[in-house]
C-alpha cells in the first residue's frame, strides 16, 4: 500500500518536471544553417532551429546547445538578438548579433562585425 507521504512525494516530484521551462523558440526567421566567407571562418557553419543552436564545420556534427532565452530589441535600425543557451553541463552562454532580413536574411554579430553569416541555400 502506498504510504500518504509516498504518494505526496512523487506528486511533488512530477509537478516540478511538469512545471520546467520550455526552451525558449526562436522565431522562423532565424532557423536555417548559416555560412561565412570570413577568412579564418569559411568552413565553418552555424546553425538555429526551433530550440538549439550549433556551431562547427558541419550542420550534422556542429556542437549543438539548448536556447534557453532570446531577447530581440533595436539599436539604431538594427535588429539585435541576445541568444543565451546552454550545453549539456549546464554552462551558460550568449550570443548577441544583428539580424537583417534582406536577401535571405544575414546574421551579424555584435562583437565582430567582420564576420557576416549568410542563409545557406538548400540543395536538392
Amino acid at each position: 500500500m502506498w504510504s500518504i507521504s509516498r504518494v505526496s512525494c512523487l506528486l511533488a516530484l512530477w509537478l516540478c518536471a511538469a512545471c520546467a521551462p520550455e526552451p525558449e523558440a526562436a522565431p522562423s526567421y532565424l532557423v536555417g544553417v548559416w555560412e561565412t566567407a570570413a577568412e579564418g571562418y569559411t568552413d565553418q557553419h552555424m546553425f538555429i532551429d526551433e530550440h538549439r543552436i550549433g556551431f562547427g564545420t558541419s550542420a550534422v556534427t556542429a556542437d549543438g546547445y539548448v536556447i534557453t532565452q532570446i531577447d530581440e530589441s533595436r539599436e539604431g535600425t538594427k535588429t539585435l538578438f541576445v541568444v543565451s543557451y546552454q550545453g549539456e553541463d549546464q554552462t551558460k552562454y550568449q550570443l548577441a548579433f544583428f539580424y537583417e532580413p534582406a536577401a535571405g536574411g544575414r546574421i551579424i554579430y555584435k562583437n565582430q562585425d567582420h564576420l557576416v553569416w549568410t542563409r545557406k541555400v538548400a540543395t536538392t
